[in-house]
């Protein structure tokens, strides 16, 4: 009697909690994925005709070459179109509008927390011809007055790396050395303390708030430091030396790490070191 009294006392709050509980539920089974905004690359750029007049109206396809999706855009009045929140990897971007043939940019590669600038020049054409165009990474980044650089996966497999250690490659970078004891978790960035460096994981914080050190990496009292991120499991990662105010949360550099993701071939990794 008093096991059935109690559920009687207490069924009309048990009313009003399903509204709450059904607007929980919503909202997990509505909601999209974000992607971070330190670990997304973007491309963007403006598509112009033979005279370099913009044109709006435009269709341009990004398509991830790695992955196999697509994504479709449409050029605004400035002619200028911009594909935010794109994962690492090899790209193709194709344009096309009636009366003029289209063109497609192929070999774009993008690299972790990278925009590129991929402008597009159509020409006047009665038929459908298409126009392929090999793209060639720029020698000078002209996008932003950054600082820094890229450690691709095939640096990361073919140097020799200590410990498997993904940190003992900083020093690879200009204006990074390392201090006496040459531990993976000493890493100087123009000549500030070790601690002053910022870790990320696909754009994520990954830094010990009490010992300021990457939690990717186990500190140890002596030796190298113990990786708990295998760098099979690393697709590139990215050193900023002058980070923008964006990373204003230390002075030294901004290391962000790219996990591999899923492809459409299958393949794996072993090792014996």
């Amino acid at each position: 009697m008093n096991s059935f009294g109690n559920c009687t006392r207490y069924r009309p709050y048990l009313w009003k909690a399903l509204p709450i509980l059904g607007a929980c539920l919503s909202v997990l089974i509505l909601s999209s994925p974000l992607f971070s905004q330190g670990s997304t690359a973007r491309i963007l750029g403006i598509v112009t005709d033979a005279s370099g007049a913009v044109i709006p109206g435009v269709s341009v396809t990004i398509r991830d070459v790695d992955r196999g999706t697509a994504r479709s855009l449409t050029t605004d009045e400035a002619g200028a179109y911009n594909a935010p929140n794109l994962l690492p990897g090899a790209y193709t971007v194709r344009a096309e509008l009636q009366g003029f043939s289209i063109v497609e940019r192929q070999n774009i590669r993008l690299e972790v927390g990278q925009d590129i600038r991929v402008d597009v020049s159509l020409q006047p054409s009665g038929q459908r011809e298409l126009i392929t165009v090999q793209a060639e990474s720029p020698l000078v980044e002209t996008n932003n007055a950054e600082l820094g650089g890229t450690i691709a996966n095939q640096v990361i497999n073919d140097l020799p790396l200590n410990g498997r250690n993904f940190e003992n490659l900083l020093d690879l970078r200009p204006g990074v050395s390392k201090y006496p004891g040459n531990s993976g978790w000493t890493n100087s960035t123009n000549g500030g303390r070790p601690h002053d460096n910022y870790f990320m994981v696909d754009g994520i914080n990954s830094n010990d708030p009490w010992m300021a050190q990457s939690m990717m990496n186990a500190v140890m009292a002596a030796g190298d430091a113990g990786t708990m991120l295998a760098i099979d499991a690393i697709d590139e990662f990215k050193t900023q030396q002058n980070p923008s105010g964006e990373y204003g949360w230390k002075p030294g550099a901004v290391v962000n790490v790219g996990v591999k993701s899923g492809s459409n071939t299958m393949h794996g990794t072993a090792y014996a070191y």
